[in-house]
């Protein structure tokens, strides 16, 4: 059954990417409802939000084949529902292998940007969880605690 979906998909600059994002819908003959790109200056990424309706099947070929980009570093989809009952958390640690481990592992990131200091990381949860991540990251990091 065809219900609207929002994939949301991070990236790093390149020209042509829109391309070839457009492209992957374009073969599959799906109508865009809706297609924005917002540069994030605190960590240097786009961030691309694309609405459609289509069914969830078809929803998940298309995630899979954006995240066969090179360029790409993220892409999910949500239905409406989920949308409005999860949030995209960003947070950023000082780089550490088993931080890193302990980090990805509590609250299921992934890190999107690594730099020699520090460390990005992503994940998307529900509103009545954030605050149970942050006091088990505060409990990681008491000096970094938001």
């Amino acid at each position: 059954m065809k219900q609207e979906f929002t994939i949301t998909l991070f990236s790093e600059k390149q020209e042509g990417l829109i391309n070839k994002v457009v492209l992957i819908l374009t073969r599959r003959k799906t109508n865009i409802n809706s297609f924005s790109v917002f540069f994030c200056k605190t960590v240097n990424l786009y961030r691309f939000t694309i609405t459609l309706i289509e069914t969830e099947e078809a929803v998940q070929n298309i995630v899979y084949q954006m995240e066969k980009i090179i360029e790409v570093f993220k892409c999910y989809f949500q239905t409406e529902a989920e949308l409005f009952t999860h949030q995209i958390l960003l947070f950023k640690f000082p780089n550490s292998d088993e931080k890193e481990k302990q980090v990805a592992s509590i609250i299921n990131a992934f890190p999107i940007i690594r730099e020699t200091d520090y460390c990005v990381y992503t994940s998307k949860t529900h509103k009545e969880t954030i605050q149970q991540l942050a006091t088990k990251i505060a409990e990681l990091d008491p000096m970094n605690s938001f």
